[in-house]
């Protein structure tokens, strides 16, 4: 049977074969998805993560800056890694000041520290997810241990890709999505 580590490095090199046009008219779709599925007027802070460019990852920035232009009280938040196997997260405003880390991901060096408490949607990273909500990561657990400090947030995936059927390598660790937006459809799960 093939492991996490093997879909992870599998579906890795699948986006990066993705052209330039074909990443673009993805997240623009997903942005449509986003934005016909999430009322983002009823929310009151948002966390993202910040794109690597790099790895074809979902542009966040473009849900993001609808969501505020939908809502311009949104409270963005972001976040950086930590030796500890923590997060820590920021307010993305104009004290924000991000640099791209060793492993090329953005993230922020200097700004004021988010209240998580306040957090009530979080856009997560992920390289493949399942019909039933589970994701394949980066493999650090940084987001899984995020994710169980804020049970009551809703836990929303951006996938350049549809689901596979179902990723068995689950375990009590792994929380998991509440949806995830896809370029054709946004998945609900439980």
């Amino acid at each position: 049977m093939v492991d996490k580590n093997v879909l992870r490095k599998v579906y890795l090199e699948k986006r990066l074969t993705l052209s330039d046009d074909e990443l673009e008219t993805r997240n623009i779709n997903i942005l449509k998805q986003t934005l016909a599925h999430f009322d983002f007027s009823q929310y009151k802070c948002i966390h993202t993560f910040l794109s690597m460019v790099e790895k074809k990852e979902v542009n966040t920035h473009l849900i993001v800056a609808k969501a505020t232009d939908v809502n311009e009280a949104l409270t963005v938040v972001t976040s950086k890694t930590l030796k500890d196997g923590q997060l820590e997260h920021y307010i993305v405003d104009d004290d924000l000041r991000v640099e791209t880390n060793k492993w090329g991901i953005p993230q922020p060096v200097q700004g004021t520290l988010a209240d998580i408490s306040k957090i009530d949607i979080v856009l997560v990273p992920l390289i493949a997810f399942d019909k039933v909500g589970h994701r394949i990561g980066y493999g650090k657990g940084y987001y899984d241990r995020f994710l169980k400090k804020i049970p009551h947030a809703t836990k929303v995936g951006v996938s350049l890709s549809p689901p596979l059927d179902l990723i068995p390598y689950s375990n009590e660790h792994d929380v998991e999505l509440d949806f995830c937006i896809t370029p054709h459809k946004v998945y609900k799960f439980q």
